[in-house]
């Protein structure tokens, strides 16, 4: 690999980590360091992004491992961490600070550095998370306060984004609420839109665009002020190494902690396959190997409780 190297110093973020319940109740500040070992030659020679590790990525990719679920030790945390980077590294090394350690004494930081090598990225050819432009599938859904008028400003806050133009958006859908979580109706819709970003960036829009609307992550299948689920993304270039493409729709396939796609659970969501079906009639799907049309499929899973708004 030799000397090559990507470093990203003093990323900060909000976590649950650690051994205390109030570490999980309260959160704090962890700061992360990350290494990646690489081979810049390629990038040197063409002077393109899609040839290197984009360093937003990488920010990225951890920012949403140190604000998600919550570990005992940093040093899983850190393991994990390194785990997801050597998706598109070869080698990392990655150190976790916590700064706010409930420790009795003064002090300044602890840390905990683990160092780890894969298979990494492919030499030549290019990784999912360097893949950017393209057209995805976007659902949404909200039933807190005013779902309706939050779906659709949802929908214009991607429209607004400068590297975001929407190409259809579905009506308004009302469903009934799966999970057995006791709560208000889901108002649902579908957005499709190109882009000129990676599936990893539009999806960290999304989560901007959620978090602009007060969303929070409390309870799994629980009230959502807002959801904005990335369902399916489609490159416009292909792919020759380092990325799976499925053979009916060039689509991005991917299975990560950060981003599964295409969404494991859409084949079974008649609220998301409704408005789909609305503004793409010809839209199919992969359903346990077999490819199905949207409609073919919501034939199969029958009455769920979605109609028109």
């Amino acid at each position: 690999m030799g000397d090559d190297r990507i470093t990203l110093t003093g990323l900060k973020a909000r976590g649950f980590h650690g051994v205390f319940d109030f570490e999980k109740r309260e959160g704090q500040d962890f700061v992360v360091d990350v290494v990646l070992y690489t081979d810049h030659a390629q990038a040197g020679a063409s002077d393109r992004l899609e040839d290197t590790i984009n360093y937003a990525d990488v920010a990225q990719i951890v920012a949403d491992r140190i604000t998600g679920e919550p570990f005992d030790l940093i040093e899983a945390l850190a393991w994990t961490i390194a785990g997801d980077l050597l998706r598109v590294a070869g080698s990392v090394e990655v150190t976790v600070h916590k700064p706010q350690a409930p420790i009795d004494q003064d002090f300044q930081d602890v840390s905990v550095t683990v160092r780890r090598s894969g298979t990494g990225r492919q030499s030549q050819g290019v990784v999912p998370r360097l893949v950017r432009g393209g057209q995805a599938v976007i659902g949404v859904g909200a039933n807190m306060g005013q779902p309706a008028e939050t779906v659709q400003s949802a929908m214009d806050a991607l429209d607004l984004h400068p590297h975001i133009t929407e190409l259809q958006r579905s009506s308004l859908y009302r469903s009934t609420p799966v999970g057995g979580v006791e709560q208000d109706d889901f108002i649902n819709a579908v957005i499709t839109v190109e882009t000129t970003l990676s599936a990893y960036e539009l999806l960290g829009v999304c989560q901007g665009v959620e978090l602009a609307h007060g969303r929070t992550r409390d309870v799994r299948w629980g009230p959502r002020t807002l959801d904005l689920d990335l369902i399916r993304f489609t490159p416009q270039v292909s792919l020759e190494q380092g990325a799976d493409l499925s053979d009916a729709d060039a689509q991005l396939t991917l299975t990560d902690p950060v981003l599964t796609l295409p969404h494991p659970e859409v084949g079974n969501r008649a609220f998301v396959l409704t408005p789909w079906h609305e503004i793409d009639p010809s839209a199919t799907i992969d359903v346990d190997g077999t490819t199905l049309t949207v409609c073919e499929r919501l034939e199969e899973l029958g009455d769920q409780g979605v109609e028109r708004a």
